[in-house]
């Protein structure tokens, strides 16, 4: 009955309106048509709805004259107010990989080759930080990606500081922390608005201002009718994105009752704002979530037909064709071009970091300005995690030349950084280990772009080690790295009937590197290694290996190359390591020796949720047959896993692998990301050994679950003789 009777009020309002002449809100000549102001409500993905409501008012000629929107309804309605149609809005929405987006991380093979090392030794994506204390985001995500698309949609409007001079006057909504009041962005710059009125609290990181830190606009005004009215709107046209009721017996987690309680805050303002509108548009979406961004096509279907619903009233603000191509003549004339850039002015960050990204960004001066390229550009600086909130636009000086003007921050965990791990291995379920540690990494430590990084582990394994890598170059290529370590681990020793021997083998000692790496793809190192081990048995049979102390020895060659496209949750790429070293000293070697190997792995996808992998690899102590510990092991591993850990301990062998992966779902990106499905087959032979196969194979099938905590693998093998394996590891990348 409230609806009906709003109905009809509206219609009585629209007719009244429509009925006499109206002043323009310029205050200049008589207007013949009503004012029109668009308001888009906020809700994460459902908010794709309203470029269907864009499609259908656009079909009918319904000029829209000021947009206000917030969060989401902030984000489609800044694009429409660029002048872009609303077959362009959806263009540019199907484009954008919403998972990489909201997970807000730097895509693996942008990382430097250094950071490379750090996700995948290190998968947990929590970073933290320390400065005068221990420091973490703000917000789950920093919200980078967020900012660069925001970036892209307002760069030929960076100079316009009046959101009234847009092809369509807008306003968006923000929270401000600092006042605990709304705040109504009209000017300034378009790209930190609308990021602003997007930033959900312990989501993605507020924006920082001198004066004001901003959240999510949603928290105090969802859908801001009211700006609108602000803005001179004689009509309001409110979207409303309608969801699924709370059940009384609905059960929530700690996490799910703030989230509920959010829920209810906003609901709250809504509830105001949706008295206030003259028409409100109510749009189905009880069957949604607010992170489904992969349904982008059947939620714009759905604000489509939600407008055809309300096609009786909507359609008395319908123009006829003149004063509709008049309308899109007057738009189009507000819209801007990209000017060439001459300059590059960097701001925000520290010195020599701004004159590096100035030096990476020169040589595209004078060139038309590619967005994407840009993006990527700067996605990749800020995987260096030595500055952050990288945005830009543009800017002239003052001979009214134009440039690019790129503002940053320095990182948010300042010059050191700690990447937290635990790893729980279970590849025997009777014998399960846990370790935890972390590794700290503190940067410019003595000359900008050199890195002291340390690693911890306690539990099972007993780790310290801390390398010192200092540049020789401006350009960072060339390098020496020193390092300590100090290393007791587990060296359990297994036949194909289980755990036989218990050992533990201590090193300590250093290293001394001298290397070249390519900025994102490949690292060659040459140096000498000398360390302390002592190799002693716990349990079992203590005749296996002997008890050794002495020294260890040796030159070493070593090279990598990482083009994968993930490390936990690989589905294309390749990676390439390889090794050439000469021992002059090993415990109970009773010779000096050479050993090489190599090891290579290739992903192809077949379609965009499949792929399958071929590996090879090989090592060999070549002509020699040292005695003592062998330096190759197989089985227990991503290696013949249907053999036990240790089972092929050699000083020679090969394998060859392959298998088919397949992406089974995803987890939303706030907790995790892909889901795999893995089914491989592996066929090797270990040398020197007194009992074993001639050749050794297996198969497998399991998952691979990229969760907070790191990567999670459950699965099960099978092999010849009688191998067979059910296995689990927490926090080791399988491949």
């Amino acid at each position: 009955m409230v609806r009906l009777l709003k109905s009809l009020v509206s219609a009585v309002l629209i007719s009244t309106l429509l009925a006499s002449p109206i002043r323009g809100a310029d205050g200049g000549s008589p207007a013949t048509r009503p004012r029109i102001g668009l308001v888009l409500n906020g809700g994460g993905a459902l908010g794709l709805a309203h470029i269907g409501v864009l499609r259908w008012l656009e079909e009918h000629h319904i000029p829209v004259d000021v947009v206000a929107g917030t969060s989401m309804g902030g984000l489609v309605g800044g694009v429409y107010a660029t002048g872009k149609s609303p077959d362009q809005v959806r263009d540019l929405v199907a484009g954008i990989d919403w998972d990489q987006m909201l997970s807000d991380g730097v895509p693996y093979r942008d990382l430097s080759v250094r950071r490379k090392q750090d996700a995948e030794r290190y998968p947990i994506p929590i970073v933290l930080g320390w400065k005068k204390g221990l420091v973490t985001q703000g917000g789950y995500k920093a919200g980078q990606q967020i900012q660069l698309l925001l970036d892209k949609i307002a760069l030929p409007y960076s100079d316009v500081h009046n959101f009234d001079d847009l092809p369509i006057p807008f306003a968006c909504v923000a929270t401000d922390l600092v006042s605990g009041r709304a705040h109504v962005f009209r000017s300034g710059s378009l790209g930190l608005a609308m990021r602003s009125t997007m930033s959900l609290p312990g989501i993605f990181s507020p924006v920082r201002t001198p004066d004001a830190i901003y959240a999510d606009g949603g928290l105090v005004d969802n859908l801001p009718v009211d700006v609108a009215k602000q803005m001179g709107a004689d009509v309001t046209l409110a979207i409303y994105l309608q969801t699924a009721p709370i059940k009384a017996d609905e059960r929530f987690t700690s996490v799910g009752v703030l989230g509920r309680g959010i829920s209810v805050m906003i609901a709250a303002n809504e509830l105001r704002s949706m008295e206030q509108a003259d028409v409100l548009v109510s749009v189905p979406l009880q069957k949604f979530t607010a992170l489904e961004y992969s349904k982008s096509k059947d939620l714009i279907q759905q604000g489509y037909d939600a407008a055809q619903s309300k096609a009786t009233i909507l359609e008395k603000l319908a123009v006829d064709d003149a004063t509709w191509q008049q309308y899109l003549a007057q738009r189009a004339s507000r819209t801007r071009s990209l000017p060439i850039p001459k300059f590059v002015e960097v701001t925000g960050v520290p010195p020599n970091d701004a004159e590096q990204i100035k030096q990476q960004l020169t040589p595209d001066l004078g060139k038309p300005i590619d967005p994407d390229s840009l993006s990527k550009q700067l996605t990749t600086i800020v995987g260096d995690q030595r500055v952050s909130n990288l945005n830009y636009g543009l800017a002239t000086n003052l001979s009214g030349v134009p440039g690019l003007t790129i503002n940053g921050s320095a990182d948010t965990f300042g010059r050191n950084i700690i990447r937290p791990l635990i790893v729980v291995n279970g590849w025997d379920y009777q014998n399960v280990t846990l370790s935890v540690g972390a590794r700290l990494t503190m940067l410019d430590l003595g000359k900008f772009g050199a890195e002291l990084r340390s690693d911890l582990l306690l539990g099972s394994e007993y780790e310290f080690s801390s390398e010192y890598f200092r540049p020789l170059t401006r350009s960072r290529r060339w390098f020496v790295a020193p390092q300590i370590f100090v290393d007791n681990a587990p060296l359990n020793i297994y036949s194909s009937q289980g755990l036989i021997a218990e050992y533990r083998n201590r090193v300590t000692g250093g290293r001394g590197d001298f290397g070249y790496l390519s900025p994102r793809l490949t690292e060659f190192r040459v140096g000498y290694e000398a360390a302390d081990q002592r190799l002693y048995p716990n349990i079992g049979n203590p005749t296996l290996y002997p008890r050794v102390t002495g020294r260890l020895g040796d030159t070493h060659a070593r090279f990598s190359l990482d083009y994968l496209d993930n490390p936990i949750t690989p589905m294309s790429g390749y990676r390439l390591q390889t090794r050439m070293e000469w021992w002059d000293a090993k415990p109970a070697a009773g010779t000096t020796f050479p050993l090489a190997e190599l090891s290579m792995i290739g992903f192809r996808p077949f379609t965009p949720k499949s792929s399958m992998y071929l590996a090879a690899s090989g090592g060999s102590t070549l002509w020699k047959n040292p005695g003592g510990l062998p330096p190759f092991s197989l089985g227990g591993s991503f290696k013949l896993p249907a053999f036990n850990t240790n089972e092929l301990l050699t000083n020679q062998y090969f394998l060859f692998q392959g298998g088919y992966m397949r992406q089974l779902g995803q987890l939303t990106p706030l907790v995790g990301g892909k889901v795999l499905l893995f089914v491989g087959g592996d066929l090797g032979k270990a040398y020197y050994l007194k009992e074993t196969l001639n050749l050794a194979g297996d198969g497998s099938v399991g998952l691979i679950i990229n969760t907070l905590l790191g990567p999670i693998v459950v699965g099960t093998a099978f092999g010849n003789e009688g191998h067979k394996k059910v296995f689990f590891e927490i926090g080791r990348t399988y491949f």
